[in-house]
């Protein structure tokens, strides 16, 4: 994938999140989302690398999977698989940085 189509998908997260705010109410969610709120990468934040974008996708949509596997009809090994793979990334990442 391109990191523009990275960037757009990593925006359509975000739209999800909100709708999750939306549908179950901040406070249903309490800190579900404080992982990637402190991970500070943002849709917007053109300048980060592609990877990095990766990583907030992944991280995002493991912390959507989870809260939809709780609340609705997504099954927990999805949730779980994305928040490998999000893991995986986030190591290699670190590992570069070094």
């Amino acid at each position: 994938m391109h990191k523009d189509e990275l960037i757009q998908l990593h925006q359509l997260l975000v739209y999800m999140r909100k709708d999750l705010y939306t549908t179950f109410g901040e406070d249903n969610l309490g800190e579900s989302f404080e992982e990637y709120d402190n991970l500070n990468i943002r849709p917007h934040h053109i300048h980060r690398t592609k990877s990095e974008h990766t990583y907030a996708i992944f991280l995002l949509s493991s912390i959507i999977g989870k809260i939809l596997s709780e609340k609705g009809d997504v099954p927990r090994s999805v949730a779980s698989r994305l928040k490998d793979t999000g893991e995986k990334i986030g190591k290699e990442i670190a590992r570069k940085k070094r």
